[in-house]
């Protein structure tokens, strides 16, 4: 073991790997020629690309187009994640290994939608992304069930299931797949934290991020509940609210019930998110003079109208996130964000490349596709 304060040369091998991996994904400059080609010239692009060519070459007999690039992608990215987990070491791979569950939730939650409204399968399974503690074959399994309570008993074996087994006699009531995606996040982010507080290498440096995104995830989460058609009450407000954040639950309640523009830019103006999204407009606009002000008065300006905020804001203010991500991973080289700065940037690759496939497949301008970009 290394001396108090000295970092292990395996963490720091594989933190470097990870940077290297980083500068290795899709540039800006190749977002922008990829835009320019037809599917069968993606595809041929993407081939040529070492991390790509062998999925296309094994799914080519099986599937063409757009969808070839979909299910070429998704593949992808379980193979980027498995290989992030083979390659951290220690702790490293500890909270890398935490983090990547939150798919599982995602993944759960894909199915049991799907499975109540009766959506096929192979659209489901096209979501899926077996990153976490749920294999591929579990996943495959929870597929054939016919209804949702099927599919929870079958994960007794989860984690998570107690809190699935709480919204058991509920499931496909209306609301419901909120409450338990609501409760099962709360959870994840627990879980998360606490594992973060056992003093374990890099878990410091952890904890300040997943502060950060707690705070984002938790005013989304109001906007939502303010947008509904029904007002919700405090105690449901308390129950979708992630604890753990730098904003306490206790802003988004006051937050929530103020009617008045001065007092919510005030208050808003107090929970630090104001800067993060005068930022991200700055960047979307290229308008060096928004202020934070200017940020407040416009999530009032919807928010009094309960409406949700702009699809192209909320891209930006994801930009900024994972641009705070990187500066915390720059800031601490040999921690573990260097590793989820990697992954949260793999995972937006396939995103992007996804949203072209699509884009492209329903004749979409490219002005049109690019608003789904995240660089």
């Amino acid at each position: 073991m290394p001396p108090l304060g000295v970092t292990h040369p395996s963490c720091i091998y594989a933190c470097t790997r990870f940077r290297v991996r980083r500068t290795n994904l899709l540039p800006r400059e190749d977002y922008l020629r990829i835009m320019q080609m037809s599917i069968p010239e993606i595809v041929t692009h993407l081939s040529r690309r070492e991390d790509y060519r062998q999925q296309i070459l094994d799914l080519a007999h099986d599937f063409s187009g757009a969808r070839l690039i979909e299910e070429e992608v998704n593949r992808n990215l379980a193979q980027s994640f498995r290989s992030a987990m083979a390659t951290a070491p220690g702790d490293l791979h500890t909270l890398t290994g935490e983090y990547l569950n939150r798919w599982d939730i995602a993944n759960v939650m894909a199915i049991m939608r799907g499975t109540a409204h009766n959506v096929p399968r192979r659209q489901v399974r096209d979501l899926l992304v077996p990153a976490g503690e749920l294999d591929a074959a579990l996943l495959d399994r929870l597929l054939t069930f016919t209804n949702c309570g099927e599919a929870i008993e079958a994960l007794q074996g989860w984690r998570l299931y107690p809190v699935l087994a709480e919204y058991y006699r509920v499931c496909g009531e209306k609301g419901a797949f909120a409450r338990i995606e609501n409760g099962l996040y709360r959870q994840y982010y627990a879980d998360l934290l606490g594992l973060a507080t056992t003093g374990c290498s890099g878990c410091r440096e952890l904890i300040a991020y997943l502060r950060f995104e707690i705070d984002i995830t938790n005013m989304k989460n109001l906007i939502r509940l303010h947008c509904a058609r029904e007002a919700c009450d405090l105690a449901t407000i308390d129950r979708t609210m992630i604890p753990g954040g730098r904003i306490p639950i206790e802003v988004f309640r006051r937050l929530y019930g103020i009617e008045t523009e001065g007092e919510f830019v005030s208050v808003f103006l107090d929970t630090g998110i104001a800067p993060v999204l005068a930022l991200a407009i700055r960047e979307l606009r290229q308008d060096p003079d928004f202020s934070s002000t200017d940020a407040a008065e416009l999530v009032w300006r919807r928010w009094h109208r309960r409406r949700r905020p702009i699809h192209e804001v909320e891209m930006a203010v994801t930009r900024v996130r994972l641009h705070h991500l990187e500066a915390l991973s720059r800031r601490h080289p040999f921690s573990v964000l260097p590793v989820l700065a990697y992954l949260e940037r793999k995972k937006y690759e396939v995103a992007n490349l996804r949203a072209i496939a699509r884009g492209k497949a329903f004749d979409l301008a490219p002005e049109r596709i690019w608003q789904y970009i995240v660089l």
